[in-house]
């Protein structure tokens, strides 16, 4: 099954490709042109005939040197993807540098135990895919995978796992409480009698100095071991220059076994944010920060039935310690159901979007999101409005 891969953020692009020497450095250059507005920083990929690419490489631009990464796509062909910088029509041309290195860190992956891998820049962790293997006999404990997320800064854990209040809560997690194939119907959120969102494998991995992640292939199983869902999970992560971090969750599904509805209510469906444990354990140190439509509605107050409709971003502030987070949930206004998804809010610390869906067998489901991690002091509405149309336009 074909995966999906991260949208480039620019639009247009124009190769160029030559092939040349110079003090015995082999090299090609393309040319990239900006559009939908200026590039600050902004991660940009190009599809290049070239063989061989593959992990960190070295762009240059004039006298500047860039890091950048290759993802093999054919045995002929990459894509590069490196953080650009230009004015919106400004053309660039760009030489790739064979063998070289520019990037002083690295996005890696190593292992945290028998059923868990942790993604880090240079020694630093960022996120953590916890993946255990299902055990009818521990069905608590091994009913679904999940991201945990680190401080950017920090390092500490600032989301939850298995355990705590409402134990089905758990980091950066995916489920629907009603997943109907024919007269059957499956919970997928709380997953407590047998069926599950299991792991099976790893189809890419992502390492570099760009980005770090990963595609998991995952299969959503009835109690029978029946599969009703083909999933495959897109995590993609990369610190900003100002220290944050993005976190991209695009997910791709396909029904295996007949038509498949999925429903269930905006507290118990969709892609959902569990912080830390800490956060239910202490009232007062969470409220949400909403696009200016939403300003009159106090942060430490939940959204009510009339408000929280098609919200295009929404965002959970809370404190563990002494430390403060802000997690910014994108939504991708190319999602399926924007008229009628719900944005569910729980001060305790869960937050995410949930709409219904129903699909036929064999068609396509997919979905994208863009998790956005501040630590320290909390962005203001308009800087992450602004963030939000740097994503939404690309």
């Amino acid at each position: 099954m074909k995966y999906l891969i991260m949208r480039t953020l620019s639009s247009f692009f124009l190769i160029l490709v030559i092939t040349a020497g110079c003090a015995g450095v082999e090299y090609e250059t393309f040319e990239f042109t900006a559009r939908n507005g200026n590039l600050s920083h902004d991660l940009v990929s190009v599809n290049v005939p070239i063989a061989g690419l593959s992990g960190g490489l070295c762009l240059e631009a004039g006298d500047v040197r860039i890091p950048a990464q290759a993802e093999p796509l054919t045995p002929t062909r990459a894509r590069i993807w490196w953080f650009a910088t230009q004015a919106e029509g400004e053309t660039v041309q760009y030489s790739v540098l064979h063998d070289q290195t520019c990037a002083e860190q690295v996005y890696s992956w190593q292992s945290a135990g028998d059923q868990s891998a942790q993604l880090v820049l240079g020694d630093h962790p960022l996120i953590q895919y916890e993946y255990p293997v299902f055990d009818p006999e521990n069905k608590e404990e091994t009913k679904k995978p999940f991201h945990h997320v680190f401080g950017p800064a920090s390092g500490e854990l600032i989301t939850k796992g298995a355990g705590g209040l409402f134990s089905h809560h758990r980091g950066i997690f995916y489920g629907y409480s009603r997943v109907e194939i024919y007269d059957d119907v499956y919970d997928m959120w709380h997953a407590n009698n047998g069926e599950r969102t299991e792991h099976i494998d790893f189809v890419t991995e992502f390492s570099g100095p760009v980005f770090g992640g990963h595609v998991a292939e995952i299969h959503w199983k009835d109690p029978n071991d029946r599969i009703i869902l083909e999933e495959e999970r897109d995590i993609r992560v990369y610190r900003e220059p100002d220290g944050s971090m993005v976190i991209d969750f695009h997910t791709n599904m396909y029904a295996i076994a007949g038509p498949v509805n999925l429903d269930g209510d905006l507290q118990h469906a969709g892609m959902q944010f569990r912080a830390a444990q800490y956060v239910a354990d202490n009232p007062g140190v969470s409220r949400f920060i909403r696009p200016e439509a939403l300003s009159d509605i106090p942060g430490d107050v939940e959204l009510g039935e009339e408000d929280r409709i098609g919200l295009p971003w929404n965002a959970f502030n809370y404190t563990i310690g002494e430390n403060e987070y802000t997690v910014v949930y994108m939504v991708n206004p190319a999602n399926p159901g924007r008229s009628v998804a719900e944005m569910s809010e729980r001060l305790y610390g869960r937050f995410g979007e949930f709409f219904p869906h129903y699909f036929s067998e064999g068609a396509p489901f997919v979905l994208r999101y863009r998790l956005w991690i501040v630590e320290g002091e909390a962005p203001a509405v308009e800087e992450i409005e602004a963030k939000y149309q740097q994503y939404a336009s690309r």
